[in-house]
């Protein structure tokens, strides 16, 4: 699996993402049940390790290195199932690698295209069906792509605060603006790559692509001017606050503009 912020291959043993450092909720449950599963453990060892008599401790030794055996059993039944789902994942992943090595010209030149028509939604869709993202032959496109997720996250959440729509979810006002937030706050550090610390002359900025993101960065201001009814001025400082003063100020707009999704929280 991928991470959903930076692409880094990700295991379900992985929590955080160990390049970008974000939450991998791809393994969330995986994660909670092993989570669960050493706390059992441990407390149940304590419990048992009380004992002070000989007979106490050989009966404990038992339960232990029963409680030991059953989580070992649970563990193999747990990592099965994923390493099932795991090879038909990565058998899937291999032939999509093999499909853009053969057709690597054609694709990049359906890149270009996109690119160059300001296509964000089809390019980023593209993007994940061929996982181009991991794939180091197109590396120059990193930002680009980053910045097509962050303006598709962007405009999906405002899609539904203007439809009403809460999501399977059950998402709140209050919850679109704080993912929205995230992803402005975020810009510089994961579009324009402050994160990696992008030299001025990396090609991941130069021709076209450095016009892409700044055109995505303009398309995506006004974007969040028009939906959430700032002036100029609002709309231009928004994006120099912090992550929670970002989220309050869209929310403030989201409860007069918006009231069938926040109006009763």
């Amino acid at each position: 699996m991928k991470c959903r912020y930076c692409g880094y291959n990700l295991t379900f043993e992985d929590e955080f993402c160990p390049h970008c450092g974000k939450e991998n909720d791809q393994a969330e449950g995986h994660v909670a049940k092993m989570k669960y599963l050493r706390k059992e453990y441990e407390e149940t060892k304590e419990k048992v390790t009380e004992k002070d008599n000989r007979k106490s401790r050989r009966k404990a030794r038992l339960i232990v290195i029963a409680i030991m055996i059953l989580i070992v059993v649970i563990m193999r039944i747990i990592t099965g199932t994923y390493s099932d789902f795991d090879i038909r994942y990565r058998r899937i992943n291999q032939k999509k690698e093999n499909y853009v090595r053969k057709h690597e010209d054609e694709i990049r030149q359906n890149l270009e295209k996109m690119e160059e028509a300001r296509d964000y939604i089809v390019l980023k869709e593209y993007m994940y069906n061929y996982n181009l993202r991991s794939n180091q032959a197109f590396n120059d496109y990193s930002r680009v792509f980053t910045g097509a997720i962050s303006y598709c996250a962007i405009r999906s959440e405002i899609t539904c605060l203007v439809d009403g729509f809460k999501g399977y979810d059950e998402s709140t006002g209050r919850d679109r603006c704080d993912t929205i937030a995230i992803y402005m706050s975020d810009w510089e550090q994961m579009v324009e790559g402050g994160f990696w610390d992008d030299p001025a002359d990396s090609p991941m900025h130069a021709g076209e692509h450095g016009a892409f993101l700044a055109d995505i960065r303009k398309d995506t201001r006004d974007m969040v001017q028009v939906y959430f009814d700032l002036s100029d001025d609002e709309a231009s400082l928004i994006w120099k606050l912090g992550k929670e003063a970002m989220s309050d100020k869209l929310y403030d707009k989201c409860m007069d503009l918006y009231p069938e999704v926040c109006g009763d929280e």
